[in-house]
């Protein structure tokens, strides 16, 4: 199944990532080096060192398919290009920076279908459609990395957040029970927007935004 995850953070802070200044740059390859590295293989013996000459190094950690390489984190904190073969690989990446970064973030397990019926759900209960969970994707954020194929993302300003919170607040007691836990967690979480907003200048940042990362495909998930 899918995942529709959410992240309170500044859109600036979001777009920012890419030509990261030096002391962000530090702390993001930190972070994904933490999560990314793999150990170097052991060498044993004399036959470890007859490698084939196209194998630049012999002692040169070997990743798993899909996983994000050290190119793939400085090509995004450069801004540059990323090609489709690589789309998946550099959202890991991104979707790591994205939780370190945020003020808070919850993920719901959503694809196509799943959101569909949440959706009529939450309409039946009486929410308005410009305040439905697809609107919270309607603005762009403008980022250079492109959605990989089978994923979405989009942005909410904190006006809209707050706007959707105070309707889904309104109908959580009329969805039925098969939704009701995923409700609560999405209300419980727009909730703490207002907190996260007044703790924000003291913290030197601006107030967080909601941004939307939709892995339709479970195949494009870290």
């Amino acid at each position: 199944m899918g995942e529709f995850r959410l992240h309170a953070i500044s859109i600036d802070e979001v777009r920012d990532i890419f030509g990261a200044d030096d002391a962000l740059a530090d702390r993001l390859r930190e972070c994904a080096r933490a999560k990314f590295s793999v150990p170097a293989p052991r060498r044993r013996g004399l036959w470890s060192r007859l490698v084939p000459l196209t194998r630049t190094d012999p002692d040169a950690p070997v990743l798993p398919p899909g996983f994000p390489t050290p190119g793939d984190v400085e090509d995004l904190l450069a801004g540059r290009y990323a090609p489709p073969e690589r789309l998946s690989r550099c959202w890991r990446v991104l979707d790591l920076w994205l939780c370190e970064l945020s003020w808070g973030t919850t993920s719901l397990s959503l694809g196509p279908d799943e959101i569909d019926d949440l959706e009529f759900v939450l309409a039946r209960a009486g929410l308005p459609s410009e305040l439905s969970l697809r609107r919270l994707l309607s603005g762009d954020p403008q980022i250079p990395l492109r959605p990989a194929p089978d994923m979405r993302t989009g942005y909410a300003r904190s006006a809209h957040v707050a706007a959707t919170h105070e309707a889904l607040s309104a109908v959580a007691a009329r969805v039925d029970e098969q939704h009701t836990a995923m409700v609560e967690q999405l209300v419980d979480f727009l909730a703490q927007f207002c907190e996260w907003s007044a703790e924000a200048p003291g913290a030197g940042r601006p107030a967080p935004d909601l941004l939307v990362v939709w892995h339709a495909n479970p195949t494009t998930l870290a």
